[in-house]
C-alpha cells in the first residue's frame, strides 16, 4: 500500500478539482444557448480550472525554482485570459450592435 503525504493529498485534490471545473466548463460551452454565455463559461471555467491545477502542481513540487516558474504562469493566466475574453466580447458587441449598444454609446 502506498503512503501519501498530506501535501500530496492536497495537491491531488487541487488537480482533481481543476479537472472537474474544466470539464464543467467544456459542458457549458456545448450546452449554453448563445455566444456570450458560452464565452463566459469558457473564460471563467478555463481560468479557474487552470489555476487550481497550477496550485496543485506548486504544492506537489514544494519550494523550488520550478514552483516560481509555475507561479509566473499562474500570474500570466490571471492577466491574459480575462483580458482576452473581454476583448473578444467587446469586438462581438461592436460588430453585432448587441442590445443597441453602439447607438447608446453614441448618445453619451
Amino acid at each position: 500500500m502506498m503512503d501519501y503525504t498530506i501535501s500530496q493529498i492536497i495537491a491531488f485534490i487541487f488537480v482533481i478539482l481543476g479537472i472537474i471545473v474544466l470539464t464543467i466548463s467544456a459542458i457549458g460551452v456545448i450546452k449554453f444557448p448563445d455566444f456570450y454565455t458560452r464565452l463566459h463559461a469558457s473564460s471563467v471555467g478555463e481560468t479557474m480550472g487552470t489555476l487550481l491545477i497550477l496550485i496543485g502542481m506548486m504544492i506537489l513540487l514544494g519550494w523550488q525554482l520550478l514552483s516560481l516558474k509555475i507561479f509566473l504562469i499562474f500570474v500570466i493566466v490571471c492577466i491574459t485570459n480575462p483580458l482576452g475574453t473581454h476583448l473578444i466580447m467587446m469586438q462581438s458587441v461592436h460588430h453585432n450592435n448587441y442590445l443597441n449598444y453602439n447607438t447608446k454609446k453614441e448618445k453619451l
